[in-house]
């Protein structure tokens, strides 16, 4: 029986908030419709105009209806601050020598040619609720990590957010079908690819961790040797070197592939995975694994279905071309 024949198998253990503007100082003329910067533009202008750095975390920005620029404070309510991952080249996967390390993990190098934001934590409970209407988790507190949540959950919540913030949502959805028509060239909100997620998960200069941001797991994890059983508040471990939290432990966080055995033999610039199969990838570890599982290298499936799982969570990116 393969590797992920025995993973499926497997039986995995176990108010609306408020919308608040704060006006800036700056003020912009509205000549014509183009002056009108999207919330992603003007992240983009912020990046460029101050010369911000890999792992630098953006106050968000928008247009009123006025024309004034104003900070939108919605960041923390219905989504997460986000952290600019620049492009760049890695070795994917774990060196022979790690221990624990699966053969489904062969080191390769990885080119990702386009920057891209990533949230700084976990989806919250409070801003999946705040978004989508209720949370399913099973654990319950609003700074904990939404959880219980199904690739496809994790997906119609990406599209939410791009419609509520202005953006072209990435995926095209038909009930449980979900096209991905202009991959990572895409301005909305979507799952990072397997090979974006690790390549964050990474550090900016080699020498590669075992977990995100350290060797040593509790600083950086909650996992099965110190949760206690149950999910903790997002960001109260340890940032990794660009500034991204909970990337090892807390909660397992799907990604957009569908699962490769062999994934070294994907397209070595921006892979995405197959263009079919039965089972998405999920990566990081949960509050219920070992340590092992919290490694960066690590790889698990479910089916996009599953949503009864209490260690299923998310975090989002948004392209940055």
């Amino acid at each position: 029986m393969s590797r992920a024949q025995r993973k499926i198998g497997k039986k995995m253990r176990g108010r609306t908030g408020r919308k608040w503007r704060l006006m800036a100082i700056v003020a912009v003329s509205v000549a014509s419709c183009d002056s009108l910067w999207s919330p992603f533009l003007m992240e983009r202008e912020t990046v460029r105009e101050m010369g911000i750095a890999d792992g630098s975390v953006v106050q968000d920005m928008a247009v009123g209806s006025d024309g004034g620029v104003v900070a939108d404070m919605t960041v923390g309510e219905v989504r997460p601050n986000l952290v600019l991952i620049r492009k760049g080249s890695f070795m994917m996967g774990s060196p022979t020598t790690e221990s624990a390390r699966g053969t489904d993990e062969v080191q390769h190098q990885v080119t990702l040619t386009t920057d891209y934001w990533m949230a700084e934590s976990e989806v919250t409970q409070r801003q999946y609720r705040n978004l989508m209407g209720s949370s399913p988790s099973n654990f319950k507190g609003d700074d904990l990590p939404v959880e219980s949540v199904s690739w496809l959950d994790a997906v119609a919540y990406c599209n939410a957010l791009s419609v509520k913030e202005m953006l072209t949502p990435c995926y095209q959805i038909n009930g449980t079908t979900v096209g991905w028509a202009e991959g990572v060239k895409c301005t909305g909100y979507r799952l990072p690819t397997e090979a974006e997620w690790e390549y964050a998960a990474s550090p900016v200069t080699p020498p590669r961790t075992i977990y995100a941001g350290s060797d040593a797991v509790d600083g950086v994890a909650w996992y099965g040797g110190n949760a206690g059983n149950t999910t903790h508040a997002v960001k109260t471990k340890a940032a990794n070197g660009r500034g991204l939290y909970d990337l090892s432990g807390n909660v397992w966080e799907w990604v957009w592939d569908y699962y490769q055995s062999n994934y070294e033999a994907l397209s070595a610039s921006d892979p995405i995975g197959p263009t079919t199969g039965t089972v998405r990838v999920v990566r990081g570890g949960a509050w219920h694994n070992t340590a092992a599982d919290a490694r960066v290298a690590t790889r698990n499936i479910f089916t996009p279905a599953d949503r009864y799982d209490i260690r299923l969570g998310f975090r989002i990116v948004r392209s940055n071309p």
